[in-house]
Order: C-alpha cells, then sequence, then structure tokens
C-alpha cells in the first residue's frame, strides 16, 4: 500500500514537472529532452531491476520465522548497504539538480530521471515480490 501511494505521487510529480516544461520551453526541445530521457531510463533499466529483485529476495528471505541469530545478521547488513545505496542515489540526483546549468531541458531531464528511476525501483520491487511471494506459497 506504502508503495503504491509512492508511485502515484511519483506520477503526480512527473506529470506536474512535464506540465511546467511544457509551458517554458518551445516543443522542439521538449521532444529532445523526452527522447534523451526514454533512451537514458532504458539503460539504467536493467540495474534498477536487479537491484529492486535483490531487495525483494532479501524482504521475503527476512519474513520466514526460522533464520538464526546470524541469517537475521546477514539481512540486516544488507539491507542497511541497500538503504545507503538508496540514500547515495537521491543525494546525487539532489546535488546533480542544484549543480546543472539553469537550462531547463537538463533539469527536466535530471528531475524525470530521478522521478522514473525511483518509479521503476517500485514497480520492480513489486513484482519481484509478489513473484517470489508466489513462489513460497
Amino acid at each position: 500500500m506504502i508503495h503504491a501511494v509512492v508511485q502515484l505521487f511519483l506520477l503526480i510529480l512527473l506529470a506536474g514537472s512535464a506540465y511546467l516544461f511544457l509551458i517554458r520551453v518551445p516543443s522542439a526541445s521538449v521532444l529532445g529532452s523526452i527522447v534523451r530521457v526514454v533512451v537514458i531510463q532504458l539503460a539504467l533499466f536493467y540495474p534498477i531491476y536487479r537491484f529492486a529483485t535483490s531487495d525483494a529476495e532479501r524482504e521475503v528471505a527476512s519474513a520466514a520465522s526460522t533464520l538464526t541469530a546470524d541469517e537475521q545478521n546477514a539481512l540486516r547488513r544488507k539491507r542497511v548497504f541497500s538503504d545507503i545505496v538508496k540514500g547515495a542515489i537521491f543525494i546525487f540526483f539532489v546535488v546533480f539538480t542544484l549543480r546543472a546549468p539553469g537550462a531547463a531541458p537538463v533539469q527536466f531531464m535530471i528531475l524525470s530521471l530521478f522521478l522514473l528511476s525511483y518509479l521503476c525501483y517500485f514497480q520492480c520491487f513489486n513484482h519481484a515480490a509478489k513473484r517470489l511471494m508466489k513462489e513460497k506459497g
């Protein structure tokens, strides 16, 4: 449920930023930016999918009631590492956005990549988690 609310919020942000971008920038620039965003997002899909799948596998594995203390500690370390990576990516996008030139197409691309990357992560995580839970019964 939380992921669905976050995904809806990300979609609203993406639609709002696209609307503002369309108002401020000539249409030729809009098409070029959208094409670049789609190409970059396609290149990022597989790493995001692998990361989300590993997170889903870890979360499904941690739901087992027969884990030993060592297994729980290993899963906790993996969770902390994953959270650090997600935080680092968030900080990267914030700094990159603040340091980017004031050109609207560049800022739109950065914001769109950020929103689409996190949206893709949540979608892949949900898909992998549902598949893993169905397999476990």
